[in-house]
């Protein structure tokens, strides 16, 4: 069996790496600073609300990890915990009035972003890389 190419792996990776930089880049124009771990919790953070147990699986972190990055957005007023209307013992994560105005200002921002990947490498070329990635992976979570 030949070795594996870790081309497309390493170009992924990059990819991933430049959309993110990107869009915290926008994003601090205007003074909103997060880290990439705090943005992870955007991508994974559920319409409806979620536990923290499910943002760690999500982003592939501790519990531990995500409480404390989780702290770090209630403080910005970002996010807040409160009770899960289901079960009264389990916490839910949302976002305040602020985070929702930030979620969809950093929507915009990543069409933007995509725009620019559509100059860089064509829009027919993002298309069929949306396209296939999505074949397996679907929309994030």
């Amino acid at each position: 069996m030949p070795d594996a190419d870790p081309t497309l792996a390493l170009a992924l990776l990059r990819a991933a790496d430049w959309f993110d930089d990107a869009l915290r880049a926008r994003l601090s124009r205007d003074g909103v600073r997060l880290t990439r771990s705090q943005a992870q919790v955007f991508a994974a953070l559920d319409p409806g609300g979620s536990s923290i147990a499910a943002l760690a699986r999500a982003v592939g972190v501790t519990r531990q990890s995500m409480h404390r990055t989780v702290g770090e957005l209630v403080d910005l007023g970002l996010l807040d915990v409160g009770t899960d209307p289901d079960d009264a013992r389990a916490s839910l994560v949302r976002l305040t009035r602020v985070g929702a105005a930030l979620v969809r200002r950093a929507a915009r921002e990543l069409r933007e972003v995509e725009a620019e990947l559509a100059r860089r490498i064509g829009a027919r070329r993002v298309a069929a890389l949306r396209d296939a990635l999505a074949a397996d992976w679907g929309p994030a979570p």
